[in-house]
């Protein structure tokens, strides 16, 4: 009863005094603070945010493409063939037959490729310079479907380079004259095409993690194999195990070696699209099999994340493929991306005595 006369004796308080009370008593709330680390040192820093593309806001000055961003609904900046990094090297070869180049063709169409040359570079030099007149004679006949577009250039200019030896070596003495080719195209900043023939390399670097974005043409492969069997060729191992075309030809596909052409070296190239993620995508950079045969493809993404520019980045990359013994010329063509630097690490690329290193893959 004592109990219940005490419960009945407390005071009152009324809902109006509880919503005045209330505020005195709630816990007090910490301002939310914004934590990053723009130097990638794990030291995190307040006040400090990620720009609307998620990299840092000092790494590269990409201007944006309104229109675009509007259509996608997320920024997209513009690339250009001036941000590139190109770098070729000679190693230790006594003359250089890679080649590059990357041009603006259209204000919306990037062109940007790798040409690695062998029997000599008649075969590079051609295609390095006829290659973007070929892509553009489609263009200007309205051809949209870059993947159609980019195969036929490849076919009409290995023709084209059938009738300059022709002309011009009627013996046939350039006939063994031949190039790999990696070639891109980028449209609007966001279409990305990629289309290759022989060993040169194409490598996407998202999230920091390397995607290779081409397959090597060599009798490896068994559709490779099989089509040069099947149109005569005969396959040779060399010493390194290597699957020679005819006992000379380490690739199933190039542009020229038109003494191999009746035996299942095609010039038609494997094609592949694919959308840019500028949040993610931090470049693509493009390379010759002087810098593949002795670097891993995780190795050059790190590599060149470990520079502040995308030409700094090229020429580290090929400089560290001689450090690692390569035997070939050495040529890289980076591309940066919304990403550029977002990965940005300070190890560079270990050296290690274990390292099993490959020399050229062809004569």
């Amino acid at each position: 009863m004592s109990l219940l006369l005490l419960r009945l004796n407390l005071p009152r308080v009324s809902r109006l005094n509880r919503d005045v009370l209330k505020p005195l008593f709630r816990p007090p709330v910490r301002e939310k603070q914004i934590l990053s680390d723009p130097e990638n040192i794990g030291q995190r820093q307040q006040h400090i945010n990620f720009d609307t593309l998620g990299t840092w806001d000092n790494r590269i000055d990409l201007p944006l493409l309104l229109q675009q961003s509007i259509k996608v609904g997320k920024p997209v900046p513009k690339i250009s063939g001036e941000h590139a990094g190109c770098a070729t090297i000679l190693g230790r070869r006594t003359y250089n037959e890679d080649r590059y180049r990357v041009k603006e063709l259209t204000p919306d169409l990037l062109y940007f490729a790798v040409f690695d040359g062998h029997g000599g570079s008649t075969c590079a030099d051609f295609c390095a310079e006829h290659m973007e007149a070929h892509i553009m004679y489609w263009v200007r006949r309205g051809q949209t479907d870059l993947q159609a577009l980019l195969q036929s250039a490849f076919i009409d200019i290995n023709n084209s380079f059938a009738k300059y030896v022709a002309f011009n070596w009627p013996d046939g003495e350039e006939a063994s004259s031949g190039t790999t080719a990696t070639v891109c195209l980028l449209r609007s900043s966001t279409e990305l095409y990629v289309a290759h023939v022989g060993d040169s390399r194409a490598l996407l670097c998202r999230s920091g993690e390397s995607r290779r974005l081409t397959t090597d043409h060599t009798a490896g492969l068994k559709l490779e194999e099989e089509r040069i069997k099947m149109s005569g060729g005969r396959l040779i191992s060399d010493s390194h195990g290597r699957h020679l075309v005819n006992g000379r030809l380490a690739m199933t596909r190039s542009l020229g070696d038109l003494d191999l052409k009746p035996y299942g070296v095609i010039a038609l190239p494997d094609v592949r699209s694919m959308e840019v993620k500028h949040g993610k995508d931090a470049f693509v950079i493009l390379t010759t099999d002087g810098v593949n045969c002795a670097m891993s493809d995780q190795e050059i993404v790190d590599a060149i994340n470990s520079c502040s520019s995308p030409a700094e980045a090229a020429g580290f990359v090929t400089d560290q493929a001689m450090h690692f013994a390569s035997q070939d010329n050495a040529t890289a063509v980076v591309m940066p991306f919304g990403a550029w630097g977002k990965y940005r690490n300070s190890g560079g690329v270990a050296n290690s005595f274990g390292r099993q290193l490959q020399f050229s893959r062809r004569f």
